[in-house]
């Protein structure tokens, strides 16, 4: 979670969830995440995805639906204003993880699988899909950090807003 990050915190899913919950009776989580690919097989690199894979699973067996999509490689080209020179750099980027969010949002909004969504995120690309969900008659809540740079848009688009800040003694992971 990026704004737990930039608070030097880690959150622990399944007490975000049982806090967020607030009682009522939950169908499904679901999480949604990328992990780094590994073409050449850098031991590095397997450990650290056997080590996320690891998280991913206890969230399954803690009752959350994953999906987990790969990081893509892209190209990414600089133009040095003064000489005129050209940079290219490779990094690996977040691709699809927001699409299968908003995809599982609205299908499962259509077919009446939920009364209120409660995303993590700060994100205002889901704007979109979220003003679907509210014009069916869905509630929708966000939770994210607010010092973490969540539009103010978004906060005024859901039904409802909580500062994950507030609640951060009660979702921090144990250090174990």
């Amino acid at each position: 979670m990026g704004g737990a990050r930039k608070l030097h915190v880690q959150i622990d899913c399944v007490k975000l969830r049982d806090v967020l919950a607030e009682g009522r009776k939950l169908k499904r989580v679901y999480y949604y995440n990328s992990i780094p690919p590994n073409p050449n097989n850098d031991l590095e690199v397997k450990k650290a995805i056997d080590k996320e894979m690891g998280y991913y699973h206890y969230l399954e067996y803690s009752g959350f639906k994953n999906s987990i999509i790969p990081l893509r490689k892209r190209k990414f080209e600089f133009k040095c204003e003064n000489c005129g020179e050209t940079t290219t750099i490779e990094r690996d980027v977040e691709k699809g993880v927001d699409v299968a969010l908003v995809s599982d949002m609205l299908s499962l909004a259509t077919t009446g699988a939920y009364d209120v969504a409660t995303i993590v995120s700060g994100d205002l690309d889901y704007h979109k899909a979220i003003d679907e969900i509210q014009r069916r008659g869905l509630i929708v809540e966000i939770a994210y950090f607010r010092s973490q740079g969540i539009s103010k848009d978004l906060i005024r688009l859901a039904d409802r807003f909580i500062d994950l800040e507030e609640i951060l003694d009660k979702i921090e992971r144990d250090n174990r």
